[in-house]
């Protein structure tokens, strides 16, 4: 008696994508728009890329190394190269959860936002347009401009150059926590660039400022006052990175009141000209 040939089953599975240059580069376009308008990580239990990779099964495709963007890169890549059929469900979870944030924090995401982000996934090989047209943009729910002396105030401190532009203006306009989190973003990439570290947060002030072998000597070093100082400004950087940055990067935080943004300001103004004076940039100094 012959005997059955058994069937296999064969399962199709769609081919991965090939990373070129130029999909690489349109990958960090489309990273860079995302880290616009969501974080990459939370410490809470609030709204973060890296738990929405978790919840599309993506976790295998985080690395979470380098600043947001790099993150976000990272993740977008890694998807793109693994599951092409994931990439499209992952942008939208991004986008969605990143509207209620911003939201939260007082920041309006635009249309015309959705629109460049729907460009990109289109140039990728994706059509995400209808999708991210039907999403709602609530009005921001926490902007709360300063009282008319503190907002005149910040114009007379002589503020570092790096928060005279669209930190002193988001002062204004309200957006107080986002001032905050920007200008401590602002800082931590002037340490990134001065020495050369891919580190982010208080690790990379804790290297950058260490009392025994500073990557950034605040003085020469040569009484004891010196190293007391060096070891100070050490904890001062790593605390701003602990307990102001990554506090203010979540958007479940209430908005702070326009005079301590005011002074947290202040503070990080003169973290960016304790480091001038120390590594000799002039290029910041007041008229």
């Amino acid at each position: 008696m012959a005997k059955k040939r058994s069937k296999k089953k064969t399962t199709r599975r769609q081919a991965v994508m090939v990373i070129t240059a130029g999909r690489k580069k349109l990958i960090a376009e489309l990273a860079s728009l995302l880290a616009d308008i969501a974080p990459a990580t939370t410490m809470g239990k609030g709204f973060c890329v890296r738990k929405v990779a978790e919840e599309k099964g993506l976790a295998n495709c985080w690395v979470g190394k380098g600043n947001k963007k790099r993150m976000i890169a990272d993740l977008l890549e890694n998807t793109f190269r693994s599951y092409p059929q994931k990439p499209k469900r992952l942008v939208r979870a991004i986008v969605e959860g990143g509207i209620t944030w911003s939201t939260r924090k007082g920041q309006a995401v635009t249309r015309d936002h959705l629109d460049l982000i729907a460009g990109v996934m289109g140039q990728l090989g994706f059509n995400a347009k209808k999708e991210l047209a039907a999403l709602d943009l609530p009005d921001p729910s926490r902007v709360a401009p300063p009282p008319l002396d503190l907002a005149a105030l910040i114009d007379r401190l002589g503020l570092h150059d790096a928060l005279r532009d669209d930190c002193i203006q988001m002062f204004k306009d309200g957006h107080l926590n986002e001032a905050v989190r920007k200008g401590l973003e602002r800082f931590e990439k002037k340490i990134q660039d001065l020495t050369g570290e891919h580190s982010i947060g208080k690790d990379l002030m804790g290297k950058a400022f260490n009392r025994n072998t500073p990557m950034i000597a605040i003085n020469d070093g040569t009484s004891g006052n010196d190293g007391s100082e060096q070891e100070g400004f050490m904890h001062l950087s790593m605390g701003a990175m602990a307990g102001m940055r990554n506090l203010y990067s979540h958007g479940d935080v209430n908005t702070m009141p326009a005079i301590d943004a005011l002074e947290r300001l202040a503070f990080i103004s003169l973290l960016f000209k304790r480091v001038d004076k120390a590594t000799g940039d002039t290029g910041s100094e007041e008229d």
